[in-house]
């Protein structure tokens, strides 16, 4: 623990980003579909259908509505019909041949099962990993591309408390935008500075480039290195872990720079 104090010494702020971060799914979310489907009746729906046509129809949705509509209350009407929109449009794009009621029945289950451990699972390390850097006194946060659900996710995952869950939904900015993170040391308080504020996620450019340019320290949870080598400039490789686990043991075994 003594090490793991002094690597974090420089910080006051430690924040993370969820998915594949801290949880992840429980299933690939193509067959969570699948699933709900055919608990509605409708047993023959291809998943991987279903998966090309989810990343074809979010795409749209996110170019035409971004951060979830935020910013087109009066067409969209709030993130729980952005993604309502969404998984009807994967479902009609790829010929389910439900109807439009039992659609809208199996698109509310699913915004609903999302929130829960049916869907997501604690990643290796998470709550220890938290836990250990609270108990360093340090304000802890997380800052997320979501919508508000994310809260509720934390507590049904059971995850150590944090001093606050940001969202994208809730400023209308979205990582890697400086925005969302210079709102984070808003809401974290104490006259909280960028330098002395670490955020750790799994995205190259969303987590770690965003976290880097807005005046932050940045750590980038990845064993993909695919993903991040196209950032190489902008990414030091002595600050990519494979697993979360792994940026855990670093923290209290090593003498580390961040």
């Amino acid at each position: 623990m003594s090490k793991l104090v002094e690597n974090l010494k420089h910080f006051r702020l430690v924040t993370f980003d969820i998915t594949d971060t801290l949880l992840r799914f429980r299933t690939d979310p193509a067959l969570q579909y699948a699933k709900v489907a055919s608990e509605f009746g409708y047993p023959n729906v291809d998943p991987s259908r279903l998966a090309q046509n989810f990343r074809v129809n979010f795409r749209e949705m996110a170019e035409k509505y971004p951060v979830l509509g935020y910013h087109h209350p009066e067409e969209i009407g709030g993130w729980y019909n952005w993604w309502h929109q969404l998984v009807i449009r994967t479902f009609e794009t790829s010929n389910a041949r439900i109807p439009s009621k039992d659609l809208d029945r199996i698109a509310g289950h699913l915004i609903k099962a999302f929130e829960t451990s049916e869907c997501w699972e604690r990643i290796s390390s998470a709550d220890h990993l938290v836990g250990d850097i609270k108990s360093a006194g340090k304000t802890v946060g997380v800052i997320t591309n979501s919508d508000p659900r994310v809260r509720t996710v934390v507590k049904n995952l059971q995850l150590p408390e944090f001093d606050f869950v940001l969202c994208s939904f809730d400023i209308g900015h979205q990582k890697p935008s400086r925005k969302i993170f210079d709102r984070a040391l808003e809401v974290a308080g104490d006259g909280i500075k960028a330098s002395e504020s670490l955020h750790v996620g799994n995205t190259p450019l969303l987590d770690y480039v965003g976290a880097r340019e807005a005046g932050w320290s940045g750590v980038l949870i990845t064993n993909q290195s695919d993903k991040w080598m196209d950032h190489s400039d902008h990414i030091d490789s002595t600050k990519v872990y494979s697993t979360l686990k792994e940026f855990h043991e670093a923290l209290k075994d090593q003498k580390m720079k961040l």
